[in-house]
């Protein structure tokens, strides 16, 4: 996760150096758009993470209730 953090942030600088030599409001909309676009992947990739391990706790809980009730 933090691995993908930093590529991101590398990403977003990298987008930065190249769109530094247009105009400033296409560059700044360009660097909105790709600052928008890094922060959602991470927020869809932390999001899928937290549901993953919401339903591994949940089965894990169903089979600690079931061992204790045999």
């Amino acid at each position: 996760m933090i691995k993908n953090c930093f590529s991101r942030i590398g990403l977003v600088t990298i987008v930065l150096l190249i769109f530094g030599c247009g105009g400033k409001e296409e560059r700044d909309s360009k660097i909105k758009e790709a600052v928008e676009q890094a922060v959602t992947k991470d927020l869809k990739i932390y999001e899928k993470a937290k549901k993953s391990l919401k339903k591994i706790e949940k089965e894990a809980q169903e089979k600690r209730e079931k061992a204790l009730k045999q």
